[in-house]
Formats: C-alpha cells, structure tokens, sequence
C-alpha cells in the first residue's frame, strides 16, 4: 500500500508538471480511490484540531463522514459529465486518478498546517499566511492537474478548479450545519 501511496502521489505531482504518461488505466481510477481511505484520518485529525467554534461532536463528526463520502464521489461523478461535454472524456480516467492522490496530499499539507498552528509554534497571524500559501499552491496545483490532466486550455482548467471548490465548501457548510 505504501509503495501505491508513494506511486500514486508521484504520478500526480507528474502530471501537474505536464508528463501525462504515469496514469490512465481503468484499474489505475478504482485503486486510485484507495487514497480516500488513506486520507480519512488526517480529515478527523484536521476535525479535531482546526481552531473553530463547533464542540466536536457525534453528531458533527458523524455529518463530517458524510461530508468526506459526499466529496470523494461527487466531483468524479460530476467530472465524467464535464469531460465529455468538453470532449475529452477519454482523458477523464487519468485526471480522477490524479486528482484523487492529489487530495491525499492536499490533506497530509493541510493535516500539516494545522498541527503546526495548533501547536502554537507560529503566532496566528503568520499561521494564518500559511494557511492562505497553502490554500494557493493547492489551487495552482489542482489548476494544472486540470489542464494537463484533460488536455484543456487555461480557462475551462480554472472552471475545473473552482467546481472542485464549491464542491468542497458546500460539503462543508453542510457538515458543519447538520452537525451542529
């Protein structure tokens, strides 16, 4: 597993450099999803240890699970409708193969960013900077795996990136509305 981790990440980070050989195979897609699994305790961790007002519940853990299944599915099932829409379907496997080991690192990053601002090793205001660093390199990230990964232009990448994102924040405003 750890050797499919490390496979997996590095094709990614291949991929958002513009070598688009690493992945592309149906089995690559279904084993690429592994990484949720992998990812899942650094998002109870990032949970337990992001500064908020929320106590950490049950029942906000249990809407956070929800949240997790609900963003791991739902930009791959919308993807498949936008790459063949933008008619380049057949580059779909390999930017969800991409796209789901780069949430692994997303979330190791950002598991990161909050151990090292809940530690109280940076004063908040230059926690919150790397916070903001991190938020953009990702988004940068997330843009070239779109465009290299579909083979699309600048823009159609950006839309990629921000769907992603809303996505993720309705995700979130709904874990933390139904958990509290």
């Amino acid at each position: 597993m750890l050797w499919e981790i490390r496979t997996g990440c590095a094709a990614a980070i291949a991929l958002a450099g513009g070598n688009t050989g690493p992945v592309s195979a149906l089995t690559d897609f279904w084993r690429s999803f592994r990484a949720a699994v992998v990812a899942f305790p650094l998002s109870l961790l990032m949970l337990a240890l992001a500064p908020h007002d929320l106590e950490v519940t049950g029942k906000l853990v249990a809407s956070d699970i929800f949240g997790y299944i609900i963003t791991w599915t739902a930009f791959p099932l919308i993807a498949v409708y936008v790459a063949d829409r933008m008619q380049v379907f057949p580059n779909y496997w390999r930017f969800i193969v991409a796209t789901n080991w780069a949430n692994l690192l997303q979330s190791a990053v950002f598991t990161l960013v909050i151990l090292v601002s809940a530690s109280g090793a940076l004063p908040e205001p230059i926690a919150a900077m790397l916070f903001m660093a991190v938020w953009f390199w990702i988004l940068l990230f997330k843009w070239r795996l779109a465009r290299h990964g579909l083979g699309i232009a600048h823009f159609p990448a950006v839309s990629i990136v921000l769907l992603d994102l809303a996505l993720r924040l309705v995700a979130a405003r709904a874990t933390i509305w139904f958990g509290s």
